[in-house]
């Protein structure tokens, strides 16, 4: 994505400024450089990824859910195939909630020793960055490039200047709702990811409307040129970059296999031994427990059976897909607080630690 991206405004006119806004998946590809973000330097370990999933998926990493959340989101809805292969949608869901309850990540060194505050200063400075880029990406939706491919009568071009307006506002939304501060805790982190999904919610409850009214108001043959914008044979390859590297599959696999690849099993046996509950605190696990099986089959329930053809249709099974994901952490906060809240400060740390083990036994997270 090019510096400039994020600098588009309205004009005084208010219309929407389509100048440099163009994008490919490959530009998206190397945005998403791990290597180059000095956010995500503090969580590089030798012999782990951050992914914790198959396809090359980034959930947490670090403190930040979901790295490059809006442009993995506004481009997958142009260009399903590419992202199918390298960095597919729809296998985040429950996995990143396990993730987010069970952190394999130690933050020991940003609240102990001389230059703790330090790190923490440049941690959270970092994070912001991180947001105001991830902000960039979404203004980089391709407006030019479906403006040359339709070519757009006057009525078209005013719906297509709304749409471009109502990026601008996603953009904005990014921002709002991207953490300021670190959470070191289960509960802490649902909270997060739980503001984290909210802003992504209302991003394409944003963009959705004025999409489809653009979409529905062109011809066949508009329609036609607009679906090959992001044109691209199931399975084939981006250019590479930077992310660590893994295995990905011959061909793309459907969502409901996607989705199917981040269900891991609740560590019961592990938490009883780990955290030694007693009878009040069994219960309220057990309601944890429950709450986690019901959100896995939420989230599983919306996704679709295969990639919706068209942009609009794309972007409304992702932002259902989205709003299973924010019922299911909206089912799952109340008892994961109701359980954390009832432990001691010595089962608390002890609970907090967990993460390492069920990760480092789980061989899907192996590189």
């Amino acid at each position: 994505m090019t510096p400039g991206a994020g600098a588009h405004s309205l004009a005084t006119t208010g219309h929407f400024n389509h100048a440099g806004l163009a994008a490919n998946p490959r530009a998206f590809a190397a945005r998403r450089n791990f290597a180059a973000n000095a956010a995500f330097h503090p969580f590089w370990h030798p012999g782990w990824h951050p992914g914790w999933h198959p396809y090359n998926h980034v959930g947490w990493l670090g403190p930040l859910f979901w790295p490059y959340a809006y442009g993995n989101l506004f481009y997958y809805a142009l260009w399903p195939y590419d992202y199918g292969y390298y960095d597919p949608f729809w296998v985040y869901g429950y996995g990143d909630i396990y993730q987010g309850i069970f952190s394999p990540y130690v933050y020991d060194e940003y609240v102990q020793g001389p230059r703790a505050s330090q790190r923490m200063a440049a941690l959270t400075q970092n994070m912001t960055q991180s947001c105001d880029e991830e902000a960039v990406e979404v203004t980089g939706w391709p407006i030019d490039q479906i403006q040359a491919a339709v070519q757009p009568t006057p009525d078209q071009s005013a719906l297509l200047d709304t749409l471009g307006n109502a990026v601008i506002n996603a953009s904005a939304v990014i921002k709002s709702h991207c953490p300021t501060t670190v959470s070191f805790t289960p509960t802490g982190r649902i909270d997060d990811m739980q503001q984290r999904l909210q802003g992504m919610v209302q991003a394409v409850d944003i963009v959705s409307p004025p999409l489809g009214k653009f979409y529905d108001s062109l011809s066949d043959e508009q329609k036609a040129r607009f679906n090959d914008i992001g044109a691209s044979a199931p399975g084939a390859k981006p250019e590479a970059s930077n992310a660590p590297p893994q295995a990905a599959p011959n061909a793309t696999p459907n969502p409901q296999a996607q989705c199917d690849a981040s269900v891991m099993a609740w560590p019961s046996d592990q938490i009883t031994r780990t955290v030694q509950p007693n009878d009040a605190q069994r219960a309220k696990l057990d309601t944890l427990q429950s709450a986690m099986a019901s959100a896995a089959n939420t989230i599983k329930a919306a996704c679709p059976m295969e990639v919706p053809t068209t942009p609009p249709a794309r972007l409304a099974a992702a932002g259902k897909h989205l709003k299973a994901m924010l019922q299911a952490v909206d089912s799952i906060r109340p008892a994961l607080h109701d359980f954390y809240d009832s432990l001691s400060d010595s089962q608390k740390a002890r609970f907090n630690t967990m993460g390492r083990e069920l990760f480092a036994a789980n061989p899907q997270n192996q590189e």
